[in-house]
């Protein structure tokens, strides 16, 4: 008995150590651990992060938004992780309260709309005149927003949907409209379960043109020899 008991002991010793170390990335590369602490999507030294998938966190990261001009449907601390990176953002809130809470201290280059109704949410959108690079669906009456928000992008720009694996009807209505869906699942700031965001793209790639290498947090960095 005693030998089995150590020949399992050396089979899943392994196991652990790569499960701990997963988990150390997870909680401590991505943040994940401060921002269970802290309610807030968060990164591990407590910068504002999008409530997304970690996966699609790290691809949107990769762009140069310097130029860019940014809509939300749905504030939160993605508002601030994007006036970080872009000239412009302008986003849109229905709950008070929450409005009050990111609206304490005013950030450069991000205006935070209070709509509480749904008619005044969904044309908060068009009233800013102008074409965006990148509009973000992430909070109220998403499948009206997803309607809305191919009319509005700039030549070449992107929409961003949070939660689509809850959403089946609204990603087909962006297929239909002509955009490919690029699906990012896994783990994300605060949450105990994974979910999916997704990066829908039209047929003009000009961004890809803005997309830098990928450095993905916990990889190991090195340069492969046959590239």
């Amino acid at each position: 008995m005693r030998r089995m008991l150590g020949g399992l002991f050396h089979r899943l010793l392994p196991v652990f150590a790569r499960g701990r170390e997963n988990a150390r990335i997870l909680a401590y590369g991505h943040g994940q651990a401060r921002s269970i602490r802290a309610l807030r999507s968060v990164d591990g030294s407590g910068n504002p992060l999008p409530w997304y998938t970690y996966p699609a966190i790290e691809y949107l990261s990769q762009f140069d938004w310097r130029s860019a001009s940014i809509f939300e449907f749905g504030a939160g601390y993605s508002s601030f992780f994007w006036a970080a990176r872009a000239a412009r953002v302008e986003a849109v809130e229905s709950d008070p309260r929450w409005h009050a809470e990111l609206s304490v201290n005013p950030v450069p280059r991000l205006t935070i709309h209070l709509r509480t109704e749904k008619e005044p949410y969904l044309s908060c959108l068009s009233e800013q005149g102008i074409g965006f690079d990148l509009i973000v669906i992430d909070g109220r009456w998403r499948r009206s927003c997803a309607r809305l928000a191919p009319g509005h992008l700039s030549e070449g720009g992107i929409i961003v949907m949070d939660n689509t694996d809850w959403y089946p009807h609204t990603v087909r209505d962006l297929r239909a409209a002509g955009f490919w869906q690029v699906d990012f699942s896994g783990f994300g700031p605060v949450n105990g379960f994974t979910w999916t965001t997704s990066i829908f793209l039209g047929p003009d790639r000009r961004w890809q043109e803005k997309l830098a290498d990928p450095v993905p947090v916990g990889g190991i960095r090195q340069h492969a020899v046959d590239d």
